[in-house]
């Protein structure tokens, strides 16, 4: 508390860190950080899965398959089907990862746009009440 009887804690006021404009991004800046983010992964992911088209590889063994007889060759078919399979199991799984993770990040920028809200209102009842706080101290030194 104010020792002058203005009931304003002064010694809060300099334990609210200030942000300056050049190290705290704006929610613009975020914004456009996370478009960017989002972007390189769908164009990482889009490369990734040009690799994994399976289409070719079923037509192979299909046309093995219509020869009539299982040789090493269908063999080696089906086991390159299988790997580029298991692939793009691990593509798909790995974005369903990273969409976790965005939203988590998305949940995190929230909340500190909500601490950092929840703080700027600190800052402005207690610039709302210095004023009065002034005026009561001078009253009590008059």
């Amino acid at each position: 508390m104010d020792p002058y009887g203005g009931g304003v804690d002064w010694t809060m006021i300099a334990s609210i860190p200030t942000h300056s404009n050049a190290s705290t991004p704006s929610n613009q800046d975020l914004y456009l950080q996370f478009q960017q983010q989002r972007q390189q992964q769908t164009q990482n992911h889009q490369s990734l899965a040009s690799h994994f088209l399976l289409l070719h590889l079923v037509e192979n063994l299909a046309d093995a398959i219509d020869n009539g007889t299982r040789d090493q060759h269908v063999d080696a078919l089906i086991n390159e089907l299988n790997n580029h399979f298991e692939q793009c199991q691990q593509l798909l799984n790995s974005v369903a990862g990273s969409i976790n993770t965005q939203s988590m990040t998305v949940e995190e920028q929230k909340r500190g746009l909500e601490e950092s809200e929840k703080m700027l209102n600190q800052r402005r009842d207690l610039i709302d009440n210095y004023p009065s706080s002034v005026e009561d101290l001078i009253k009590s030194e008059l």
